[in-house]
């Protein structure tokens, strides 16, 4: 069967902004306390981690939509983007936390932020390169199989993966959904989902998502207790995530949206990755310590959720500077790096067609 690519319109690009906000706002969580306490706090703190783990999930299905495709200058453009967000991040954290970065504490930062694929600062982006690295041949492999086989090929990963670490805390892999083999998976079933499964959903499965919701708010707020395990279903590869995830990206499919604004922002989402969790410790503990006393109740947690969208605002502003003032430096060096790979390009051929 031919794969087209189509093209990528804002409805899906709205999505992967939303999903920025969720992983910016989950990694806010914990100064929820600070915005909302006592019952309060509980209710939304079901309401916040019920939801944002699925940001990361959305992200990839979106990638696996649309298909993914290594080449040495996009490598080298995403490598000098994620240097210099890291670089800006060590010194934000050095100016605002002095105490916490000197020493080897600091030469350990600036060697990751020089590096930051191989010494996986950021989980996300160096799966995400080794995914890129892989993708034709996740495509190979999917072309080779039928559509059965291929529908029996992602229940088995789903139940290895999701449903017995779901059902039974237990993993076969401890990294609570945040690698490799999660992000695979989930690419492949973007990608059994462009091929086969391009549909519309049931009017009933925007209920199915606020009734996983529930579940998961919960599960976050009353995990089952036994012994040393505290288990809830709010992680990277709980299948109730991985469901929340699917039927929003459908939802979103969808939608008509055209907007330039929108596409030009969800282009820098790798500056939200770089930059949230630094701005996020920043910025609030440093609102903390100014004395700025929150409303409680629900309008602490819009309040919470005003400065989590100031915060990936200002991280997207980052990488529009960026690009105005090194956008053409990394296109030259992506070309640099083309051409003296030229002698391996053969290689790099089969690696990326």
């Amino acid at each position: 069967m031919k794969n087209e690519k189509p093209i990528r319109n804002s409805n899906h690009e709205l999505l992967r902004i939303l999903s920025m906000y969720m992983i910016v706002f989950v990694h806010s969580g914990i100064y929820l306390d600070y915005f909302c306490s006592g019952m309060a706090g509980k209710i939304f703190g079901g309401v916040l981690n019920g939801i944002c783990n699925i940001g990361v999930t959305c992200f990839i299905l979106i990638s696996g939509y649309y298909g993914a495709r290594f080449s040495i200058k996009k490598f080298v453009r995403m490598e000098c983007m994620m240097i210099t967000f890291s670089l800006l991040e060590t010194a934000v954290l050095w100016l605002a936390m002095p105490e916490n970065m000197q020493g080897a504490a600091l030469l350990e930062q600036l060697i990751k932020s020089l590096l930051p694929f191989i010494t996986r600062k950021y989980w996300f982006y160096s799966s995400y390169v080794c995914l890129l690295l892989l993708s034709s041949y996740i495509q190979k492999f999917i072309d080779m199989l039928k559509r059965e086989e291929m529908k029996r090929f992602l229940l088995l990963l789903l139940f290895l993966f999701s449903v017995l670490p779901t059902c039974f805390y237990f993993e076969l892999i401890p990294d609570n959904g945040k690698g490799l083999v999660q992000m695979i998976m989930i690419y492949m079933i973007g990608r059994y989902i462009r091929r086969y499964q391009d549909i519309r959903l049931p009017k009933w499965a925007g209920l199915v998502f606020f009734g996983l919701w529930i579940v998961n708010g919960v599960s976050y707020e009353i995990p089952l207790q036994l012994g040393g395990v505290s288990h809830h279903l709010c992680k990277d590869n709980s299948m109730t995530n991985i469901v929340m995830a699917i039927i929003l990206f459908y939802l979103f499919k969808e939608m008509k949206l055209e907007s330039k604004i929108v596409n030009k922002a969800a282009g820098h989402v790798f500056a939200v990755f770089a930059l949230n969790y630094s701005l996020v410790s920043v910025i609030i503990e440093r609102v903390i310590k100014m004395g700025w006393k929150s409303p409680d109740g629900i309008l602490g947690f819009l309040a919470m959720a005003l400065a989590v969208f100031l915060i990936m605002a200002l991280c997207l502003m980052a990488g529009v500077i960026r690009e105005w003032i090194f956008g053409e430096l990394d296109r030259k060096l992506g070309e640099v790096a083309s051409a003296v790979a030229s002698p391996i390009e053969p290689f790099l051929k089969k690696i990326s067609k």
